[in-house]
């Protein structure tokens, strides 16, 4: 299995912007943090996704992970496109000509188990169609906003062509694995805390907890392969 880490943003000098709130704060890393992902994740293989599309996705993140031979999937709200304290459609362009995946995190950036299924079907094309037509690429993998999900929402997903979907599941999954569950990165973990994240290797009763506890919300698309 794989180790998928999430970083929500990077904060530059540590300093936060005025518009995020409390919930939002621990979940900015400091460039020191970020440089020691990057530092671990060229010795120790794994998966690193970038979610709700900010500005420190291509003035922090990609020259750091260009530098260091890495790659990484971004997964942008559309609706935040070009405003304040988020990536534009150059910057986009810039994640993806620099080897980077571009995926879906919605357009409005809702909790898709409070909507209807036209609604989620509405947000994540909506979502779809402007990326692929920014990055002139297919864009078909989403990160689930807030990692919400239920048996319904991920069969909407499903239906819509999606080829995988990230949660918030924790612990590492399997290369082909459609549904990807994710270990969050945040401002208060040590070295020692993401090397743990990154390189653990459950033992099997873990294993089937783990995946219990993704049955119980998601179904029979905890064993989907993408």
């Amino acid at each position: 299995d794989t180790a998928t880490t999430e970083i929500y943003t990077l904060s530059l000098h540590d300093a936060l912007p005025i518009y995020v709130g409390a919930d939002e704060t621990p979940y900015w890393i400091s460039r020191e943090s970020f440089d020691t992902i990057v530092e671990l994740m060229q010795k120790i293989p794994a998966r690193l996704t970038f979610d709700d599309g900010n500005a420190t996705d291509a003035t922090i993140a990609l020259p750091a992970l260009m530098k260091a031979g890495l790659k990484a999937s971004f997964f942008i709200p559309s609706a935040r496109i070009g405003t304040e304290g988020y990536v534009s459609e150059d910057t986009i362009r810039e994640l993806h000509s620099g080897g980077m995946e571009i995926g879906s995190h919605g357009c409005e950036h809702l909790d898709w188990t409070q909507v209807s299924d036209a609604e989620i079907t509405h947000d994540v094309m909506q979502s779809v169609e402007q990326l692929s037509t920014i990055i002139q690429a297919p864009v078909r993998t989403v990160a689930i906003p807030y990692g919400y999900c239920d048996r319904r929402v991920l069969g909407v997903l499903r239906t819509l062509g999606m080829v995988r979907a990230y949660s918030s599941f924790r612990g590492p999954d399997s290369e082909s694995a459609w549904l990807v569950r994710r270990d969050c990165i945040k401002n208060d973990m040590s070295r020692e805390d993401i090397l743990w994240i990154i390189s653990r290797k459950p033992a099997a009763a873990e294993t089937a907890i783990n995946l219990l506890k993704v049955w119980r919300r998601a179904g029979n698309a905890a064993l989907w392969t993408s």
